[in-house]
C-alpha cells in the first residue's frame, strides 16, 4: 500500500523511479550552482554600487538569494537526497569569475562603472529563473507537489528581480556608455 502523498506514476517500478530521482537530483545540482553564482555576484555588485536606492534593492536580492539556497536544500529533501556542496562552491567560484567576462564586455561595449556587473547579474538572474522553472516542471511531471510549493514563490521573487535589474541596467546604461561614468 502506498503511503499518503507518494506520487503514483503509471508504469514505473522502484528502480525506474530512483533513476528519475537521480536525474532530478542532477538538475537540483545545476540549480544550486546557478543560484550560488547569482548570490555571490549580487554580493560583489552591491559592494560597487553608490546609489542607495539601487544598492538597497541588490542587497535585498542577496538576502533573498540566501533564502532561495536554503529552499533548494529543501528540494533535495523532497526527493530523499542531500545537497551538493561541490556545486554550491562551484557556483560561488563562477560568481567571482564573472568579473573577467564583465571586463571583456566593458572593453568591447565601451561601458564603465558598475553597469557591467548589474547587466551580468540581470543575465544570471534570468538563468536562475529558467532553472527554477525547470525544477517546477520536473516536480509537476513526477507528481511531487512539494517541489512546486517550494519553487513557485521563488519564481515570483526571480521575476520581480528581473524587472528591477532590467530597469536599473537601463537607467544607468546610457550614462555609462555616453559619459563613461557611473550614474548619479
Amino acid at each position: 500500500m502506498e503511503k499518503a502523498g507518494t506520487p503514483i506514476v503509471i508504469g514505473l517500478d522502484e528502480k525506474s523511479w530512483e533513476e528519475k530521482l537521480d536525474k532530478v537530483e542532477k538538475w537540483f545540482d545545476q540549480l544550486l550552482m546557478i543560484q550560488s553564482s547569482f548570490k555571490k555576484l549580487a554580493e560583489q555588485t552591491a559592494d560597487k554600487i553608490g546609489e542607495i536606492h539601487i544598492k538597497t534593492i541588490v542587497l535585498a536580492m542577496v538576502e533573498e538569494a540566501e533564502e532561495h539556497e536554503r529552499q533548494i536544500e529543501e528540494l533535495y529533501k523532497v526527493i530523499g537526497r542531500d545537497p551538493s556542496s561541490v556545486r554550491k562552491k562551484a557556483g560561488e567560484l563562477m560568481g567571482k569569475m564573472g568579473d573577467a567576462l564583465d571586463n571583456l564586455q566593458s572593453m568591447l561595449g565601451g561601458t564603465s562603472g558598475y553597469w557591467k556587473e548589474l547587466h551580468q547579474l540581470h543575465l544570471l538572474n534570468l538563468n536562475a529563473m529558467s532553472a527554477f522553472g525547470m525544477a517546477e516542471q520536473l516536480g509537476l511531471a513526477l507528481g511531487l507537489t512539494e517541489v512546486v510549493d517550494i519553487v513557485f514563490p521563488i519564481l515570483h521573487d526571480k521575476q520581480k528581480n528581473h524587472m528591477m535589474l532590467q530597469e536599473y541596467t537601463l537607467e544607468i546604461g546610457a550614462v555609462s556608455v555616453l559619459y563613461d561614468r557611473d550614474f548619479g
